[in-house]
């Protein structure tokens, strides 16, 4: 009988598996007409704040496994503001309770960013960090951010290392560095993609 792993579910893939390691299929709102039905579905809104509701929209009609949206701020002089139009897009569309929001910051955690982060804990939203846009330390803050708002995130961007580098440094910022299974109660997810390459990194740090 296989062990549960902490690295359980942690893929948010580019493709179908059937592999322990992968939690949802990541696709791009514009593929949903295409999208299968049977499996739990991470959209990425393409667009801004005024293309939520049509993803939203063929979700439902299409009777998708829909978990996760994301989206990401685009507005740099003013990220807050913008955190707040993608909430009020996402309630005008009908966000189904169950359908976590997970919105994409960028670069370092500044006081502007920060505000945003807090208009996204305020609706119990997640955060998506960039690994390729952000540095170690800017990345170490970003998730102590998150974790002093008690915010969930999800990764996007860089490569395995980088992914299972950040759910170390969240178990560390938790309290305890060797508990990951504590951590992914925060860092929920990684989007990979080279889903090979990634569940095969992920198999030999569990084996």
């Amino acid at each position: 009988m296989r062990v549960s792993t902490p690295y359980d579910g942690f893929l948010d893939a580019p493709s179908t598996s059937a592999s322990p390691f992968v939690g949802t299929l990541r696709l791009p709102d514009t593929d949903l007409p295409g999208a299968p039905s049977d499996v739990a579905l991470r959209v990425v809104v393409t667009g801004g704040a005024g293309q939520v509701a049509g993803p939203l929209a063929l979700a439902a009609r299409r009777e998708l496994r829909l978990v996760a949206l994301e989206t990401s701020l685009r507005d740099d002089a003013d990220p807050a503001a913008n955190a707040r139009r993608v909430v009020a897009a996402c309630d005008a569309g009908g966000l189904p309770a169950d359908v976590r929001l997970h919105v994409g910051v960028w670069g370092e955690p500044t006081p502007s960013w920060l505000a945003a982060a807090d208009e996204v804990a305020a609706v119990d939203g997640a955060l998506c960090l960039d690994l390729a846009s952000t540095s170690s330390d800017g990345l170490a803050g970003w998730i102590d951010a998150a974790l002093d708002r008690e915010v969930p995130f999800s990764l996007r961007g860089g490569g395995v290392d980088d992914a299972v580098a950040a759910l170390a440094v969240t178990a560390r910022l938790w309290g305890d560095a060797g508990d990951l299974d504590a951590a992914r109660r925060w860092c929920r997810s990684w989007a990979c993609d080279d889903l090979d390459a990634a569940e095969a990194h992920l198999r030999a740090l569990t084996t």
